[in-house]
């Protein structure tokens, strides 16, 4: 995966069935109990694993059951500006296993033998992807996150917090914007580090993805032999594809170009009206399909700032990392909380 784009978080388990019980590592168990006082059910809670940095991850294991979740690529480093493509972060949650006696995650394997079943593969419930990208200043940063929140995404729910971020959810993912050097200074970075400087300068807006169970399951990317760096990066492209909507109406003759039973409906919303006060919701939502097609967005407001801040939006640059960044951690040095 180039370094433009780049896993943030990840949640990832194994079954293993092959080998002797391996050590136990839970941060406690949490118990159910019916009426009588019988235990119904037992929850093993996850151990807290802190790494250098303030950095932490949080790792279950009841002998048989492994299962990690966290920034793993962050895991002992400084930042995370600029983080790991898959490969690198599964080989890094291999190294954070194996530095406390637990087996690595694999891909498990088919037997044939008769009578003889499969050996689970790990499998992921939760990826973050993430990119940065280069505005020009903090001012064109935030004309962007402006923008952005004037945009609706089919079936998600947005927020936002003023000009300095915003998010769509649904139950199958979240798309969220924001720009990133006002990020680090709430996390404590120093107006003196040279990654937030660089961040400010450029006016950095980060952009984050996370793939929830539902997403990859349809995608089929829950068995990590599944998942590839070529195929997270065309999902990245294919989520966050709202920065390629391109307001267009501003143009003179985009009413001339919108099928004629629309028309009437964009010229409408192009002069300030509230759709939703003229139409009922089915047919309210139907012109509103038609229309993103054209640019035109009728779920928002009519934004008059849209045309200043469209040229900035084609202008948006991926960032790369730079010479100076590194990615090395001091993974090998674990402690668990209590310790």
């Amino acid at each position: 995966m180039a370094n433009e784009i780049f896993i943030d978080w990840i949640t990832i388990s194994q079954l293993h069935t092959e080998s002797e019980p391996f050590p136990i590592f839970t941060g406690g168990i949490n118990v159910d109990y019916d009426p009588l006082g019988n235990a119904r059910f037992e929850r093993v809670r996850p151990a807290n694993f802190k790494g250098s940095f303030e950095t932490s991850l949080r790792i279950k294991s009841d002998g048989r059951h492994i299962s990690l979740s966290g920034n793993v690529g962050r895991f002992s480093r400084k930042d995370n500006l600029f983080n790991s493509s898959w490969g690198q972060t599964l080989s890094k949650c291999n190294r954070v296993l194996l530095a406390r006696g637990l087996p690595a995650f694999n891909a498990g394997k088919i037997r044939n033998a008769i009578g003889q079943g499969d050996i689970p593969s790990a499998r992921v419930s939760r990826i973050d992807l993430t990119a940065n990208f280069e505005t020009g200043s903090e001012s064109q940063a935030r004309a962007l996150i402006r923008w952005l929140a004037s945009r609706s995404v089919s079936r998600m729910k947005k927020g936002r917090a003023g000009d300095e971020s915003v998010w769509w959810v649904n139950s199958r993912h979240m798309l969220k914007a924001y720009i990133k050097h006002i990020e680090m200074l709430k996390h404590g970075c120093n107006e003196d580090d040279p990654a937030y400087i660089f961040c400010k300068e450029k006016g950095v807006v980060r952009v984050e993805i996370e793939l929830k169970r539902r997403l990859l399951s349809d995608l089929n990317m829950v068995e990590i032999n599944d998942i590839s760096d070529e195929k997270l990066i065309q999902v990245f492209h294919e989520q966050t594809d709202i920065f390629n909507a391109v307001d267009r109406s501003d143009e003179p003759d985009i009413l001339d170009a919108i099928p004629t039973k629309s028309r009437v409906h964009a010229a409408a919303w192009m002069a300030g009206q509230d759709l939703r006060q003229l139409l009922s919701n089915g047919t309210f939502y139907r012109h509103a399909r038609v229309l993103r097609d054209y640019g035109i967005d009728i779920t928002e407001p009519r934004n008059v700032e849209t045309f200043p801040v469209k040229v900035r939006i084609i202008e948006m640059k991926p960032l790369s990392m730079p010479d100076w960044y590194s990615l090395e951690d001091d993974v090998p040095h674990l402690k668990v909380v209590g310790e």
